[in-house]
This record gives C-alpha cells, structure tokens and sequence, in this order.
C-alpha cells in the first residue's frame, strides 16, 4: 500500500506538508535532519507523533540515492506531558509565593529552588543562586561540615526537623532559619535531592542564644571546672556537686545531691566550725579561703581552700550557698616533702656511686662527691669554688663542655653527653653526663649539676669493635662476588652491590625479609630451604646453584657456598653465601640447542609455503605447504633459479630486486610475490624477505615465509563493496546506531553515537557494550534485551539507557535487531536508536514536581495547615495530625478556627486568616492550638496565600513550627542565666574570662577588690600584655592556649600584679569555655588567692635550703638520731672534731657507739626527753674522739617532727666547750682566791657597782663600822654610810673611778654604827 507511492503527498496532512518536505529535501542535498517531530496519520485519521531522524542515503560512488528515516512513537509522552504540567505550575506557585523560606538542592548539593521569601530575607535573586552550590556559596566556613551533613542524611532518606540552618544575607546580616530537610523523590520513588521548608528565627535566637550562652556557662563552669565546686540550700543540703568534687572525693553527684553537707561529709571535729561558715554565707556574710575539711569516701582527709559566695534567686532573694574551692592538700604536704627532699640530696650527692659534680652560674665547682673525688684524685676540698672548665678540663674539650654547661644554664638540659676529665695523675677518663639545670625556690636557675657514669673502658672497647665490623661490612659491600646473608630466622641480613645489581633487587627492599619466601621461586624452596637448615645446624654446602627471580623473571643464576656464620661466642647467628654469576653460561647452552631444534621443525611443518634460495638465487629450502600449493615437489625444486624457473617473466624484476636486497642484509615485509603453479593457476603468497647468515654473520641466502591470500583477494574485493554501502548509511546516519558481536563487544559505533556518547569509535570497538557503557543498575535488563536478540527475539522501543564520557546520562529509544551472518548464523545485534532523553527529562521533571507537592505537605516535618476561602480545612498533614492528636479525616472540611482555636485566640487568628486571604501573608505569627487532649502548643506560622493556576486566590496555607518547648527552655535558660551572672559577680573567689584573642570578658567584683582594677579598667584589654610581667607571661600565654584548645589546666599558679604593682599569687584553673554549638568561645578561670600560702610555703623551702647548708657547713658540730637512737645527721664539725666521718657514724646507736659507759645514762635520759617532746638546753655531752681526745659539747637536745608534728627523732645543736672549761676551771681558782683575799684581809675592803650600791664588804669593814655585810650590801654607800659634809668630795672620787680615773691615798670619812667617825686612807680603783 505503500511502496512507490509519494510519501509527502499521500500520508502527511496538508498543514505540514511543507515542513516535511522542507527535511526531506536538505535529506536529499546531504543535509542530514536529528530528532525530527514528524506527524504521521493512521489509515483511520489518527495522528501518531514520530521523532525522525532523516539521513542521507548514497549509491557505492557516494551518489545521492534517497532518505533513509528513523523514527520513534512518542505519542504517549507528549499526552503525559500536558497534564504533568499543571501539577507542576501549583507546586511553583506554592514554593515561590509561600511566606516562609523554602531553598532545594539537587543530589550534587547545587540549588533547584530559591523561592520569593528566601530572595527578599538573603538579598540573592533566584538567578543567582540556581545551579550554584548551596554549601559552598551560602553557608559560613564553620558551618559548612554541618549543613552538609543534614543534607546528605536527608539524600539518604533520614530527614531532618528542627535543624537550625545559619545563613549570611547578601549585605553580610547573619540569619537563623529553623528548618525541616525533606527527602525529594522523583517518579520512581528514586532520591532526587532536598528540599528545606524554613521558618526566620533570627531575632527568636539572639534572644535564645544569649540566654542560653550563659546558662550553658553556668552549667559548664560548675560542672567542667578543674576545681572542686558544691552548692547547699537554705537548709544545707547538697544542690550542686561538680564532676571535680566526684573524682576528688569519691562521692558521685547522685550519691551527694540532696543530703546534708555537714552531717554527711563533714567529720565531727570540725562540723561547727563548716556549719558557722556556711550560716554566716546563708546570711549574706560571705567567707574567703576558708579552710574546709572533706573527706573522702576512703576515709582520706582532702584540705580544701573555700570560698563561700551566697547563691540569690532572681529577686534577690538567698537561695543557698555555692563554694568554689582548691584543693590544697598538696600544698599542705609539700613542707614535709621539702625537709625530706633536703635530707635526701646531700645524702645523694655524697654517697652516689657515681661521680657528681655541680657548678654555680660562674662555672664554679659546688659539688664534688666521693666517687668523683676517688677517680679523679681531686678531694673535694681541692675542688670546691674553682673553675670546672680551666682546672679540670683539657684545652681541646673546654669550648664543648662550656657550651653544654652555657646551655644547661639556660635551662636547655643535655642527656649522655661524653664528659672528658684528666685526673690528677694525668690519666684520660670519659664520663657519660647529664646535664641538668639547678633552679631555686622560684624557679631561677642557680646552676648545673651533672650525675655521670665512668665509659672509659667500655668506649676503648667499643672502638676496637667497630674497626672490626667496619672492616666486615667494606669486604662484603666491594666484593666483586654476589653475598648475601641470613639470620637464624631466614632473613636477610647481608645483600652487597654486586648482588643487588644482577638481582635488581636494592639493599632496602631486601634487608629483614624472609630469603627463600621472597627472592627464590616456588620450586627451589625446599631445595635452598634445606642448604639454609644445614649450614645453620653447621653443616656447609658448596657449589649449589641458586636462581633469583624478580616479578616472576629470572634475573640470575648463581653458583654459592653456603657458609655458617657465628657470634662472639661461637653460637650459630646466621649464614654468609658467596657466589658466582653462572647465568650467561647456562643461557649460551640452552639457547644454541633450541635455535636448533626449531629451524627443523619451523621450515618442514610450517602451515605457510616456505621458500629458501643461496646467493646464487638456487632452491634451498622447499617445503611441504610450497609444494601443495604449486604442485612441484621438493626434489623437482631443489637447486633451480627461483626466479627463472617458478616466477612469470613480467614479474622475474621485481622479485629479483627483492632477493637482491635481501642478500644485501636489505629485509622485505609483505611483498606480494606472484607465482605460477606446475598447472598454469596463478598464486599470491604475501611473503616476508629475510636475510639468512651463518654463524659467524656472513649473508648465505634468502628464507621467504609466505602466506596464501589468492582466494583472500577475491574475496575482499566483493565484500569491500557491500561493505562501503554498510558503513556510509551506518555512519553517515542522524541516529545513533551501535553493533554488538556474539560476546556482546561493541561492533559498530556510528559518528552520531559518538557526538552522542564522547566516546570515539576507537575507544568503544571491541570493549564489552554492558560491562564498559551501562550502569551496574540498568547492566541485568540490557543485557536480557541484548541476549533475546542474540537469539532472533528482536525488540522494539526499549529504553536503553547510556552514559557519556563525563557521566550524563542519556536515554535512547531503541530497536535491538538480530544480525546475521552469510548463513543465517546470528553474528550479532545492530540497534537503531533515537535520543530521547530531553523527552525524558521533561516527562520526569513534570511528574516529579507534581509528587513534590503532595509529599512536601504530608511528609514535612514540620505542621502544615490550609484552609480554602471559606476557612474550612483543606490540608492537614502527618505532623499536624501527631502534634494536636486529630486525624486529617477529622479536620478535612472542618472550620478551622471555630474547631480548633481557643475562644479567645479566634479573633486574631481569623484576622491573619482574613489577610492572607487578601493576599496579605503574615510571617513568624504564634499560632495558639489545643490538642484533641488538652495539651497547648505554640505553633510559629507562616500563613501563606494559595492561588490557582490564573492566579485567583483559593485559600491560605500554613507552615509552622511547635515552639512550645523551645519557649519553656526559654523561660529556665534565663534564670539559669542571671543565676550565673550572679555567681560570677559575687563570688567570693577572683574569676575571669577571656576570648579567643586573649582579651578579657569576664572580672567580678573579687578580682576588682583583688587586683584594684576596675571591671571597666579590664574589660577588651588583653589579659596576658596588660596583667602579666614579661617574666611570666610566656608561661601563662601557654596555659591559656591550650585550654583555648581544649587542653585544660589544673592548680596553675597564675601571677598577677594589681594596679600598685604588688604581685598577687592566683592558683588557677583554667576552664574551656563553650558556645550553644561545642565551638570554643574562651577561657574561665575560677582562682584562689594564695599569695600567704605561697609566702609561707617560699620560706618553707628556704628553711629547708638552710636547714641543709647549716648542718654541713656549720662551724658547731651537729648530730641526728632517729627514733631508735640511730645517726641521722653528722656534720662536717662533728666528723673533723671527733675524728669519725659521717659513712662511719650513720645508722649506728649514737649511745653504745660514741659515748663512754659511765655517761650513757644521762644521755641516754636526754635523748628519750626529748624523744618524748621535752626539749633540752645546755646539757654538757662528754664525747671521746677516735683518737681517744676527750671533748665536752654544750649542746641542745630538740625533738625532730615531721608534717603532721609527730616526733621523728632529736636534733643536737653544740659548742664545744672544752677549751673553755679549762679556762673556766682556771679562772675559778683564781675567784676563789680573790675571794678569800677580800674576806680574810685585815683591811677595810668595800665595793659599789655602777650606781653606788654596796657589793663587797668585807669582814674588816663590819668591824670597823659596825654594820655587817648583810646590812650593807646593795644600799648606797654616800648616801647611807657617808657624813652629810663629805658626801660631795667621796662622790666625786667614786664617779672619777667609774671613769677609770683612780684615786689613791684618799683619806675616807665613815661614820660607825654608833655615829663615830672613822678615817680611812683609800685607794679607788675601777672594777671591770
């Protein structure tokens, strides 16, 4: 019905006529036409639409002969596409027009939806955001990782509510957007991207943020700080017990909170004085470091230095007690460990059995203990106080032992540094040092000791060692033998140059690895396996052959004698291989025999005609395929003119011309030799040329290998004809065509497929169709509709998707026909397809946006309602329906205000109802619900006209979001707020705050009353320039950026110095502070002011310091017995004193070993008083020294306590008085004379002190006055025994006298008893 009729004139409708034939015609002027709408018309008038593509059709001269088209139905799609398209503007018109953000990216994050809000609120239109992308363009840095974490759950269909989206407008205003992360699907429910329905809660978070900011503070810095925290309420029980408290203590927080602080954590003892603090607290009366015992649940005793801050509620109203603490336990035992420690070094340094020595920062020599002095011979007295370097050191070493000193004084310690020291006999010693720095109390570094170890003779050792080994490792590397080597395990421990260069393996990549397992193949395993286990037990092998193998090639033969290697000690440590490179000799012999072996077999059997002449051009090789295809056997050839005799004379040229050149060395591929058989048939051996040389190269003739191509030719020549025709309409063709063969490799792949596809034909012919260009989803039905036409079952319009070169997808509308071969037989599949994925997309993207709309609503996470203009519920989704407990089928065509809103609420929500529906849409509107069960909730609205596809408008939809918890958190998060500004203004402790730059944000009123600088003196200024001297301030920097890091800081001693410059010691802990997200914001550091404590403890270690010089240097000898009378202490006095040195005296009984019998009594009564607390002073210790000396030692006998003040054994304290006893013995007798001298004279002797008092009177005097000496002595002598007239002159004599002023011969009036006067000649001399 159709062939040989017009096509335009009698199946196309008048009205494109034209058009059709317009394709048509550039068709035929070569102009091909793709993707075509052609309209067709069925025998019954039905319209069918095509999509042609028309190509040009050529005769084999490349003559237009025609059009040829190939179309495809695609009716259905355009019928789906109108109807899909009005889904598609409602949903539009709903993301545009809603008063609420809505933003949706496509599976690569770029955006697909920018509706009007979202372009009023951010200041981007719609043209430039779509198609960029969304996290990399309009999301913060910080902020980045997060969002597109919510976006890829939602892209794996795990959808997101609540999420708080931060955004930056245009203008640089920084938006909060509370938002719900849908899953958008497409037809096939397969993910498409997300879309993110929005509410603005920028101005809601600022309020929240900061109310919750410091509320988070609050718990963080009660909960994470560093130091022990605890609050009580007004009736002492526990509310707060920090993570601090817990770990120091014991005690969890569930343990504590709720009980009674003083009676369940407080001991007895101490309970009134707790109960007072915190009353007084209670009162308003806050108390500061304030020491307050706990103890923990081991029943350990933790000294903790309080301040206790009264807690107020909101209108300040006291509410309870809140203590920041230290816990200073540490402290309080450092004094005891201070005494010890100092007990400790000097025994250390004396005693070490390795040499010491110490020097001051002037290099000066302060210690020098024992060992040092025996191995040198410099006692220590000959070393003290000089200079290490010049005295003791050589010229040639002093510049690198004074860098090692310069540097331990800068504080830069040196490990194993190798000391050269000369002793004073002229012997050279090596010492292994540490260098380590000597600081003071506070830190400053006062000079180096260093703590050594004699090397001398394990380095003289060493070095004769290492010349041997060195020697081993040279021999081995240089040898110009391959060596190699293995441990008692098999691995390889020797591998020199020569071996890594034939085995090609290099010295790093064999050393540790197993030989046999790694370097010989699979079948030589057992073989070397077994020459390795024998020469391990001692049993050597010689000449074994051993091949190496790199990647599965042989690299050498090696011809080695295995050999036992031993240790120091004779013990078996290995095995050492020597060994010859036998591989060229073994591959000249194998090769000679193959080659001749194969020249045999090659020439006589070989499937191709073989011909051979000598330089005469003579037959000399002929063999059986030459003479099946030419009919001469090999005896009728042999030694004939090839080209004479077997070659047609128009061609004898050419040939002799190429075996010419051959026999000049001059070989020829692919010559076309003509030849003419016994019967007359012509032959075409295509033949290769190839010079024949003996073996010491010289030319000895022609071997020609050929093949057979006569009927080969003929046949190309008929099917290069077809062929062309096939591959001009294949290749020329508008449409995509590929081919595949029986395997399914790609056969055809015409240009349109590669402009198509970006795959060249080059790159598809050959590669497996499904495996190389389908997708793993789609790689099973492609592969069915290809098999079914392998075997005949053709196919017709199958979608058969495909990939481009740069990952889009395209889909081709397919028809999948058999291919068959000259017999029928099926050779493979031909496919002549259309490109309809821009119909596809369309199709899609329209029914995609149509499911949108339904699931955006039902599926949100977030309550959407709508009404229609009558106010009657038109929507009601899964969110609404599980937030308020109504079913959509309650609601659906219910009046939504009188139903749903309270009495009081309808008023206002029928006016944002009434606007909306006036076009006027209200944002962020509180929405006031009551459940189906009475619950209320706060829905946050935007009410958003609805319009039809005219624009009219048809109703209102609501977005919302239940904020009901979010304002209960609201309303706690600010008491907890100004709960912590409270804590930290009036906290009875210092606390401050810095920020990420180190600038100060937080200085209650305790660091202001501390410090003298005001709040507003210290707020914004960086803490570390403006507070800290230079000497701490790289120390405190450290501290505050670690914890800036996260790094917290525990009992830092944190220096401050206050507006007067006097310095202020803060024990600190420095504490993260964190943002609402995690994010660190700053550092709070909640301290105590130890400044006493530290002043106390600084003296402490002074008197400990002191405590050590003053027992050895003191110039009085000094003694220490235990509890047990045992030596402790032995000074330096004592041992030169008594002859015994300190080694001689410690730990033995001081009383049995060093006091003579008739006195251990008294001492040993002493000792146990003192023992016991009862001091001793001036108690006469008789002592013998070694050499039998006697000494008397006035001493005082103190108890020693330790930290607790329990008495750990006595400490004595001397003078040796023993030449002042012999003085004091002399000096007696001589009183004693003088004082029978006076008493017994028969003169009148008397006496007055300094103030004219009577002190002698002797008995002569008594006689002759009458007045006895008691009567005299202590009154005034002028004025009681001297006559008023005289008084004067006796006075100026006396007061003369006492001015050293003697009188003699003076006549002394003296008035009796009786009233007589009596007249004395005197002599007046000054007593001293």
């Amino acid at each position: 019905e159709t062939i040989g009729k017009h096509l335009v004139s009698n199946f196309i409708t008048e009205e494109f006529k034209d058009s059709v034939q317009n394709v048509l015609a550039a068709a035929l002027s070569g102009k091909d036409t793709a993707n075509f709408e052609f309209p067709l018309f069925t025998k019954h008038g039905k319209r069918k639409e095509i999509l042609l593509n028309a190509t040009t059709r050529r005769g084999p001269d490349g003559e237009v002969t025609g059009v040829i088209g190939v179309g495809q139905d695609i009716t259905r799609i355009r019928e789906i596409t109108s109807e899909q398209q009005r889904n598609a503007e409602d949903l539009a018109r709903l993301i545009d027009t809603a008063n609420a953000p809505i933003f949706g990216v496509d599976l690569q994050g770029m955006v697909t939806e920018w509706n009007r809000k979202a372009a009023d609120m951010l200041g981007y239109t719609k043209d430039e955001t779509i198609g960029k992308a969304f996290v990399q363009n309009f999301i913060q840095p910080e902020d980045k990782t997060s969002v597109e974490e919510v976006i890829q759950r939602a892209m794996t269909g795990c959808e997101t509510a609540n999420f708080t989206l931060p955004l930056v407008s245009k203008l640089g205003k920084c938006y909060t957007v509370l938002l719900n992360a849908t899953t958008r699907r497409d037809a096939k429910g397969k993910i498409t991207g997300v879309v993110g329905v929005g509410q603005d809660i920028t101005e809601l978070n600022s309020v929240m943020a900061e109310s919750k900011r410091v509320a988070d503070d609050l718990m963080r810095l009660i909960e994470t700080a560093n130091a022990p925290i605890f609050g009580i309420d007004v009736e002492g029980k526990v509310t707060e017990w920090n993570a601090k408290a817990s770990s120091l203590l014991g005690f969890t927080k569930s343990e504590t909170m709720g009980k009674s602080l003083v009676g369940n954590f407080i001991t007895e003892e101490f309970k009134d004085s707790v109960k007072a603090v915190l009353r007084a607290a209670l009162m308003g009366n806050e108390t500061a470091n304030f020491e307050f015992p706990l103890f923990t649940k081991g029943g350990e005793k933790k000294a903790i230095l309080l301040n206790a801050t009264t807690r107020r509620g909101p209108e300040g109203e006291i509410t309870g007690v809140i203590g920041v603490g230290q816990d200073i336990t540490q402290i309080r035992e450092i004094t005891s460990e201070h005494e010890r420690i100092a007990d400790d070094l000097s025994r250390l340094i004396e005693t070490a059995n390795a040499p010491i020595f110490g020097v001051d920062l002037n290099g000066m020599v302060t210690e020098w203990n024992r060992k040092a002095a025996e191995m040198l011979g410099f006692a220590k007295e000959d070393t003290i106080g000089k200079a290490l370097v010049e005295h003791f050191i050589q010229p040639e070493n002093r510049r690198s032992v004074t860098d090692v000193l310069s540097k331990a004084l800068a504080g830069e310690e040196t490990a194993n540094y190798e000391l050269p020291l000369l002793s004073k006999f002229g012997e050279p010693y090596t010492v292994l040092l540490n260098a380590t720095t000597r600081r003071d109390a506070r830190g400053k570094i006062i000079g180096v000791v260093g703590v050594g170890q004699d090397i001398t003779t394990l380095n003289r050792l060493m070095a004769e060692s290492k010349r041997v080994a060195d020697d081993l490792t040279r021999l081995i590397e240089t040898a110009n033998a391959p060596i190699f080597g293995v441990d008692t395990q098999g691995q390889v421990t020797e591998w020199n140059q020569k071996l890594a260069d034939l085995s090609q393996f290099s010295k790093s990549e064999t050393l540790g690895k197993p030989l046999v397992t790694n370097f010989i193949t699979e079948e030589y395993h057992g073989h070397v396996s077994l020459v390795l286990l024998k020469a391990l037990h001692g049993e050597e092998t010689a000449s074994f052959e051993l091949p190496l193998v790199k990647n599965g090639e042989k690299k050498a033969v090696l011809l080695l004698n295995a050999t036992t290697r031993r240790g120091p000690d004779g013990e078996v440590i290995g095995v050492i291989c020597v060994g010859q490179d036998i591989t060229q000799i073994n591959a000249m012999t194998l090769e000679q025999q193959l080659v001749a072996d194969d020249l045999a077999r090659l020439v006589d059997s070989a499937n191709a005609p073989i011909f051979g002449v000598d330089i005469n051009g003579l037959v000399n090789e002929w063999n059986k395929k030459a003479v099946s295809i030419l009919g001469f056997d090999k005896d009728e050839a042999m030694g004939r003119h090839l080209v004479h005799t077997f070659i047609q004379p128009e061609d004898r040229k050419s040939v002799a011309d190429v075996l010419h050149k051959a026999l000049a060395g001059k070989e020829t591929a692919n010559y076309e030799l003509p030849l003419l058989s016994k019967h007359g048939e012509r032959y075409t051996i295509l033949l290769n040329a190839t010079t024949r040389r003996n073996g010491r190269g010289e030319i000895t003739g022609v071997v020609g290998v050929g093949q057979d191509i006569t009927e080969l030719n003929q046949v190309m020549a008929e099917s290069k004809r077809v062929a062309d025709d096939l591959t001009r309409l294949i290749e020329t063709a508008n449409a995509p065509i590929f081919g595949i063969d029986v395997q399914g490799n790609v056969s055809e792949w015409n240009a349109k497929a590669s402009s198509l596809l970006g795959f060249s034909k080059v790159e598809t012919i050959g590669k497996h169709l499904v495996s190389n260009f389908i997708t793993e989803e789609f790689k099973s039905s492609v592969d069915q509709v290809l098999n079914s036409a392998l075997l005949g079952k053709e196919t017709a319009n199958f979608e058969f998707p495909m990939f481009t070169r740069s990952g889009e997808r395209k889909y081709i509308l397919l028809n999948a026909t058999t291919r068959r071969g000259p017999g029928g037989e099926v050779t493979g599949v031909i496919g002549v397809g259309q490109d309809i994925t821009q119909i596809r997309e369309v199709t899609d993207e329209q029914k995609r946006v149509a499911d949108d709309l339904s699931r955006l609503i039902e599926t949100a996470n977030a309550p959407i309602f709508g009404v229609d203009t009558r106010g009657m519920v038109t929507e009601w989704n899964r969110k609404a329906a599980d937030l308020l407990g109504y079913t959509k089928e309650e609601t659906v065509g219910k009046n939504f205000v009188e139903r749903f809103i309270q009495r009081e609420n309808q008023s206002s929500v029928g006016d944002v109802l009434q606007k909306a529906l006036s076009g006027e849409e209200t944002a962020n509107f509180s929405l006031p619900l009551l459940s189906k069960h009475g619950n209320r909730y706060t829905v946050l609205l935007n009410a958003t006209t609805r319009r039809d596809g005219k624009g009219d408008v048809t109703g209102v939809v609501g977005v919302g979001q239940d904020i009901t918890e979010l304002n209960q958190v609201m309303a706690e998060s600010k008491r907890v707020a100004d709960d912590l500004m409270r804590l930290i203004e009036t906290a009875n402790a210092p606390i401050f705050g810095i920020d990420t730059s180190f600038n100060v944000t937080e200085w209650n009123a305790k660091a202001s009353s501390l410090l003298e600088f005001t709040k507003e003196e210290a707020m914004g200024r960086n803490l570390v320039m403006n507070f800290i001297t230079e000497e701490f301030r790289d120390s405190v920097k450290e501290v505050l950026h670690q914890a800036l890091k996260g790094n917290e800081t525990a009992n830092f001693e944190f220096p401050l110095f206050n507006k007067s410059g006097e310095r202020r010691d803060i024990l600190l802990n420095a504490t993260t502070r964190r943002g609402p997200d995690g994010e660190i914001t700053g550092v709070i550091g909640v301290g105590q002011d130890i400044t006493q404590i530290r002043e106390s403890t600084s003296e402490q270690m002074r008197i400990a310091d002191d405590l050590s010089r003053l027992i050895e240097s003191a110039n009085a000898p000094i003694f220490g017995v235990d509890l047990k009378a045992l030596v402790t202490e032995w000074n330096r006095k004592a041992a030169d004193m008594l002859g015994y040195t300190k080694e001689e005296t410690m730990g033995k009984n001081f009383v049995q070993n060093f006091i003579q019998p008739q006195d251990r009594e008294s001492v040993h009564n002493v000792l146990r008083r003192a023992l016991s607390g009862e001091e001793t002073a001036n108690f006469e210790l008789p002592l013998i020294s070694k050499h039998g000396k006697r000494y008397t030692v006035l001493l005082n006998a103190t108890p020693r306590r330790d930290s607790k003040g329990a008495v750990m054994g006595v400490v004595g304290v001397g003078q040796d008085i023993t030449e002042l006893d012999k003085v004091m013995g002399e000096a007696k007798h001589v009183a004693d004379d003088l004082t029978r001298l006076i008493e017994t004279a028969n003169a009148p002797i008397f006496g007055i002190d300094k103030n004219g008092n009577v002190s002698e009177w002797n008995r002569k005097t008594a006689e002759i006055t009458g007045f006895s000496k008691s009567e005299a002595i202590g009154k005034n002598l002028v004025n009681t025994f001297i006559h008023l007239d005289h008084r004067r002159s006796v006075n100026d004599v006396l007061t003369r006298a006492l001015f050293d002023k003697e009188t003699s011969n003076y006549e002394l009036p003296l008035f009796t008893k009786e009233g007589d006067q009596r007249d004395i000649l005197l002599n007046a001399t000054a007593r001293r």
